[in-house]
């Protein structure tokens, strides 16, 4: 029983892992791949534009699926959108370099090639789609029709333009338990600040309010006054200050005793994961130092 249980984990895994999106670069490789499956040996494939948001994308796309296929096969001539002669460019793209696939089919014959692959690269469920589209020249009829789709990365969004366009500031709470307890735990509440200096580095202040429930004898509150400062390791979606982090925190605890103030020196670090969507944020952070050796709790807020 355990082993079929392990065999339906194991055949579960490999299914997501098979329609998990890929990156870009491994789309391309893959996409270059079925390309010179189509292709005969010493024959001459046109390789049109990619439409898509950016120049710079489409130009990658070109490109790159141009030097992988060159790489893969070395017998395939090749002509891309830049390589085709002046003329032709000023007659047949001089409007807006959208053509139909008859006009496409039309210069690649005059060009002498025997198939021509185009497409079209869009947004769609949080990540990207890139159709590709091969074309035989002599038929006019497609050697195969394909979408790909593709996950966010820092790579899709700096080739889109987008690389300047993140949320510097972000503001909300945290929920916690630490050992701001002489006896047991603390639940604790408070409001966190951070902003960007950079896509992968922050600083920003924590307000933290613990109350010691289990303390029978003394009433004890504490209030953490702490500033912070945040680098990003890794972000799974390209998003600027997101993802895995490190932090280091110092400041003062305030400790509120039978109404009596007393304070403490605060210093520590922390590490966590923030999930973005949009303009909210949600973050699981577990953090330890002195005086309270650890916390672990959960935040969430807004970007701005």
């Amino acid at each position: 029983m355990k082993r079929r249980f392990l065999k339906l984990l194991q055949f579960i895994f490999l299914c997501s892992s098979s329609f998990a999106a890929k990156s870009l670069d491994e789309t391309l490789n893959i996409v270059a791949s079925d390309i010179v499956e189509k292709c005969d040996a010493d024959s001459i494939l046109v390789i049109d534009d990619f439409e898509s948001p950016a120049e710079e994308m489409t130009f990658y796309i070109r490109e790159q699926i141009a030097d992988l296929i060159y790489h893969e096969d070395g017998l395939v001539q090749i002509v891309t959108r830049d390589r085709m002669d002046i003329i032709e460019k000023e007659l047949i793209f001089q409007n807006s370099g959208k053509v139909s696939e008859r006009t496409i089919v039309s210069v690649a014959e005059r060009l002498g090639a025997k198939s021509i692959v185009f497409g079209k690269f869009e947004e769609l469920n949080g990540g990207y789609i890139l159709r590709v589209r091969m074309l035989d020249v002599e038929k006019a009829s497609y050697l195969f029709r394909k979408s790909y789709e593709i996950s966010r990365s820092s790579k899709t969004e700096q080739l889109l333009g987008r690389a300047s366009v993140w949320h510097k500031a972000s503001i909300g709470n945290i929920l916690e338990i630490n050992k701001n307890s002489l006896e047991f735990i603390s639940p604790s509440i408070g409001i966190v600040f951070n902003y960007g200096l950079t896509r992968n580095f922050s600083v920003g202040v924590n307000f933290i309010t613990s109350f010691d429930l289990y303390e029978k004898n003394n009433s004890v509150l504490t209030v953490e006054s702490l500033l912070t400062s945040r680098f990003y390791l890794v972000s799974p979606t390209g998003e600027p200050l997101s993802g895995l982090f490190l932090e280091a925190m110092g400041g003062l605890s305030f400790l509120f005793i039978n109404s009596e103030l007393d304070n403490a020196a605060n210093a520590g670090g922390a590490v966590g994961f923030r999930f973005v969507l949009n303009k909210i944020y949600v973050e699981p952070v577990f953090r330890a130092g002195y005086p309270y050796l650890f916390g672990a709790g959960v935040g969430a807020g807004i970007r701005f």
